[in-house]
């Protein structure tokens, strides 16, 4: 346990990537904890998907949140900056694709639906809903004077949309049944 337990934050307070201190509380750290559990749920997510290229999208999607994360984790005039990567406009226009992609490929209800017709789209809502909550704490960073994380906020938005197809897909041939 000792290589990950500092006991720094006992008192209640943690470190950002770039070395400030906050209060667990600040919204940096709610951000950063959302995040993390979003790219958690992703792993769900990733094992509910039958196809192994829609799998290697969720994983590569993974990777992009670390990216948000550390954009997030790391002041806007630290040196460090330099040495974290960052989401590009290239990453939004992949997700995108992959977006347009998966549309098209799946049949979409014409109403509202109440999550919970399959299991894996159940799980997926989920992650959905974690995404759309980090959105939200993102736009409120956003808003708090952290501009420089505008277009991690934009792959956010564009990714629950994904996770809504997502789940519709799994619920495919479903919808039937429940009428």
């Amino acid at each position: 346990m000792s290589d990950i337990t500092t006991k720094t934050g006992d008192g209640g307070f943690s470190s950002l990537y770039s070395g400030e201190r906050a209060l667990k509380s600040d919204a940096v750290f709610e951000a950063l904890g959302v995040l993390d559990e979003l790219n958690s749920w992703l792993g769900v997510v990733k094992l509910k998907l039958k196809s192994n290229g829609d799998r290697k999208e969720v994983e590569t999607i993974q990777r992009n949140i670390f990216k948000i994360a550390s954009n997030v984790a790391t002041a806007e005039d630290s040196d460090l900056r330099e040495k974290i990567v960052l989401l590009v406009e290239s990453d939004l226009k992949s997700l995108e694709a992959f977006g347009e992609e998966l549309f098209g490929r799946v049949d979409m209800p014409k109403t509202f639906v109440i999550p919970g017709v399959t299991e894996d789209a159940a799980m997926i809502d989920v992650a959905r809903t974690i995404c759309r909550r980090a959105e939200r704490r993102l736009v409120s960073l956003m808003s708090g004077g952290m501009i420089w994380i505008s277009l991690d906020v934009k792959y956010i938005n564009r990714l629950s949309d994904i996770l809504y197809v997502q789940a519709r897909q799994c619920e495919e041939g479903k919808y039937q049944e429940k009428k």
